[in-house]
């Protein structure tokens, strides 16, 4: 769910805050004033193209910024930890920044991330009913796992998915085992030669990291023991000269004195003189187990460039040469083995098979009893809401191959008009119209596989009346199970919200105002009376308001 939102610098608007809840939020205003600059934010948020000219003013910098709560959000929250990117407290906190002077740059809770990346996530947050691009509806990937949903065949659907993988995987084993004889003798040869240098090398867990180390100590331990014995001997000697002697002087001098006050500093020196004595025996030891050793020098030095010869071979870092050798050694032993197991692959291959069709065929038994069920549902919304020619056809086509899916591809396709065929849901012109058919859809499923917020922009746009009447309760209807945030121009809809957000503008400067129920009534009053606000146009959104079903 979308918590906050906040715009800065972009097209018209300075800078504004919105502090948004669960439910239905409406946001209105007059033509021209900026209401769908919200919409346009948060399209960026998703990873929409990011345009300069949509930088407001004299300003060289915009930003969005969006506060989501996750706690209904789960696959979200698993995206976020497959990229490892922290999460505070169930929230992420995603930011666009754009700049007149290079590219956009974008940030999940603080961490830098792609274009890609953003949308990916964005996606898994809002679903935007009025730019294409953001609908989820208008993927096919969108229309099918609404639609499993209302058939309950998800686990089904993981099921067919599950098996088709483990099926394909199985196959491109059985192409790889059943290459040429020559072929595989050739890499069977490859592999023991490459097998044959690792084994040789020997190489011990963590030798490289440990040698490096020592070729640091005997590469440097001519001039460090020169300098660690100029330093015992500043320490210590063997006459008064040494600054441990001065210290132990100076330590039987202050112990003479009377002042009781020198008992501190006495007991610290002597602490001090304990340390700098057991300092001095730790370089004492260091140095007589340090010497100039040139023979294990060029040992050290040839072992690594053994070593590092294998890495830069095979392009892995000392660390996983023994992985590889562990992945070489499983290869060859498979190729070893590859006659007898071509013969048990194929079978599993037939099983994996026969599973998959299995689980396919009772897929399709569900999706072909859902299938009348949901249309009917749309279509009967859809006539709710003034599209009385519209019909929603689910088509269920027959696939020529397994696949990752099923028997049959899942695609939702309308007709708008009595003589017009059914066509995709991308191939529909009229964004009001879309809007419109998104809704009853999201609305027949009872928000099945819904978004955590869902923003309708302008869906509205001709209709009026009771139609008008009919869309705000239905999207009321939805917002008990996601968060809605819709722009309207009709008080029929904006009545049936359960919040109020006025954008006004101020100069060139556009603002938005949560409204309180006192000034929900004059802009409900406004929409449907114009401009002049009479009593008549107050009691009539008054009315409006007191029949809104919770």
């Amino acid at each position: 769910m979308l918590h906050h939102l906040s715009i800065k610098n972009l097209a018209i608007v300075d800078e504004i805050h919105i502090d948004l809840d669960s439910g239905m939020s409406v946001i209105t205003g007059e033509t021209g004033v900026g209401k769908s600059l919200m919409v346009d934010g948060l399209a960026l948020i998703m990873g929409q193209r990011a345009e300069s000219n949509l930088i407001g003013g004299g300003a060289n910098t915009a930003e969005v910024s969006a506060v989501f709560d996750l706690g209904a959000a789960p696959a979200a929250i698993a995206w976020l930890d497959h990229k490892l990117i922290e999460r505070s407290e169930g929230q992420a906190v995603v930011r666009r920044a754009l700049s007149k002077t290079g590219p956009s740059r974008a940030f999940i809770n603080g961490t830098a991330v792609t274009l890609a990346e953003l949308k990916d996530f964005g996606a898994l947050l809002i679903d935007i009913h009025a730019q294409h691009e953001h609908q989820v509806l208008l993927k096919k990937e969108g229309q099918r796992l609404l639609f499993d949903e209302f058939a309950d065949a998800q686990l089904n659907a993981q099921t067919v998915t599950s098996l088709y993988e483990k099926w394909m995987t199985q196959r491109d084993a059985l192409v790889a085992l059943s290459a040429s004889q020559q072929e595989r003798l050739d890499r069977q040869r490859f592999l023991e030669y490459q097998l044959d240098e690792l084994l040789k090398l020997e190489l011990k867990p963590e030798e490289a990291l440990s040698l490096d180390q020592e070729l640091v100590v005997l590469a440097n331990a001519e001039e460090d023991i020169a300098l660690g014995s100029t330093a015992v001997s500043l320490v210590d000697n063997d006459n008064a000269e040494g600054g441990l002697e001065r210290l132990r002087i100076a330590a039987l001098t202050l112990s003479k004195m009377k002042d009781p006050r020198i008992e501190s500093p006495l007991q610290e020196l002597s602490r001090s003189i304990v340390q700098i004595e057991e300092t001095h025996r730790d370089l004492t030891r260091i140095l007589e187990s340090s010497a100039v050793d040139p023979v294990r020098l060029r040992w050290v030095e040839s072992r690594l460039g053994e070593i590092h010869d294998l890495c830069r071979k095979h392009r892995c870092s000392p660390e996983a040469l023994t992985d590889l050798q562990s992945t070489l050694s499983a290869e060859l032993e498979a190729l070893l083995d590859s006659e007898s197991s071509a013969a048990s692959l194929e079978a599993e291959i037939a099983a994996s098979l026969a599973a998959w069709k299995k689980a396919a065929e009772k897929r399709s038994k569900k999706s072909a009893k859902a299938k009348p069920k949901l249309e009917r549902a749309v279509n009967d919304l859809l006539h709710q809401m003034g599209m009385n020619a519209a019909q929603l056809v689910i088509a269920l086509s027959p696939a020529t191959d397994p696949n990752r899916h099923g028997l049959e591809t899942i695609a939702f396709h309308i007709a708008t008009q009595a003589d017009q065929p059914a066509q995709a849901l991308n191939k529909i012109a009229s964004g009001g119209e879309l809007s419109r058919i998104s809704l009853a859809i999201q609305v027949a499923t009872l928000g099945a596989n819904a978004i955590g917020t869902m923003i309708f922009d302008e869906v509205d746009v001709g209709i009026g009346g009771g139609v008008a009447q009919t869309v705000g309760e239905l999207l009321r209807r939805l917002s008990q199970h996601t968060q809605i945030l819709c722009v309207t121009h009709l008080g029929q809809v904006a009545a049936q919200g359960h919040h109020h957000l006025k954008v006004t503008k101020n100069a060139s400067t556009s603002q938005v105002t949560t409204l309180n129920e006192e000034e929900r009534v004059s802009e409900i009053a406004r929409m449907v009376g114009g401009l002049k606000i009479t009593k008549k146009s107050l009691a009539h959104a008054q009315e409006m308001m007191s029949v809104v079903q919770t």
